[in-house]
């Protein structure tokens, strides 16, 4: 509910070279909900604390087929999360961050969200935070449902209050594009080179993004797009096209499936115009 009312005509978006050029059209200084973008940093941020094998025991690497916030699979056909890119993944990676409590998780996931957005004062907004605690009533069925399949222990609440920090992270398209050219040049930092996410994990994280990142809707993407990309449901969408360039797109009138339309539109052009298939 609290990202009911932005204007729907306020649109942008964003290209970052991999030299640290940014270019930008629209309302590019305003700023949205990263929403489930950061399920990318999260995951990010997971692997650094516990370690593939106990990341990926507790969530997987294959598309859903169903939708972001889906009860069906968790309890009909597989206990494990189908990919960190759906809610119950991203509630299952904040599961694997460790600390001495909730704030000093948090502060370390800042930290790198802030690297890879290019922004050190990057942080949440808490009236939307708040209101995901209040109303996100299926996340936390889902959340109980992992500590009843034996997924994780500990406190559903502490990880659904993390995921839901990462989700309100206020950013601008422009931060979004800069990310994508993290994620296209293979985890290099577009303006100074050096080293941000390992090879390894970038590959990872282009991948994922490919197969699973528009929800139900990633193969239509694949074919009108073509590179891979992770929407949000606050309206932005970040996309990698590896060796070229990162895109950041934000228009908060989203489809049936929570995509932005206008952003979606602007990578269909983007792809084409400017030879950016991926895959």
């Amino acid at each position: 509910p609290a990202l009911e009312h932005e204007d729907p005509r306020r649109v942008s978006v964003c290209v970052t070279d991999l030299e640290g050029n940014t270019y930008t059209a629209g309302s590019y200084q305003g700023r949205f909900s990263l929403q489930s973008i950061s399920k990318i940093i999260l995951l990010e941020q997971a692997l650094r604390d516990s370690g593939e094998e106990v990341v990926f025991s507790r969530v997987g690497v294959e598309p859903s087929g169903t939708s972001f916030n889906s009860v069906y699979r968790l309890e009909l056909i597989e206990k494990v999360p189908a990919n960190p890119l759906i809610n119950p993944g991203a509630i299952a990676s904040a599961s694997c961050l460790t600390g001495r409590d909730k704030e000093e998780k948090y502060q370390k996931f800042r930290t790198l969200a802030g690297e890879l957005l290019n922004d050190p004062t990057v942080d949440y907004d808490p009236v939307v935070c708040d209101c995901e605690m209040k109303t996100g009533h299926r996340n936390r069925a889902l959340a109980s449902m992992m500590l009843h399949n034996g997924v994780y222990t500990g406190d559903p609440e502490e990880y659904l209050e993390l995921y839901y920090r990462g989700c309100a992270l206020r950013v601008t398209a422009a931060q979004v594009s800069y990310f994508g050219a993290v994620l296209a040049g293979d985890g290099l930092c577009p303006k100074t080179g050096r080293r941000l996410l390992s090879r390894e994990h970038s590959e990872l994280y282009r991948a994922l993004m490919a197969t699973c990142g528009m929800y139900n809707t990633t193969g239509r993407y694949a074919v009108q797009v073509g590179i891979p990309g992770k929407s949000g449901s606050g309206g932005g969408i970040v996309a990698a096209a590896r060796g070229k360039m990162g895109l950041g797109v934000y228009g908060p009138e989203l489809d049936g499936n929570g995509n932005s339309v206008c952003g979606m539109k602007a990578l269909e052009y983007l792809s084409r115009a400017l030879d950016l298939r991926s895959y």
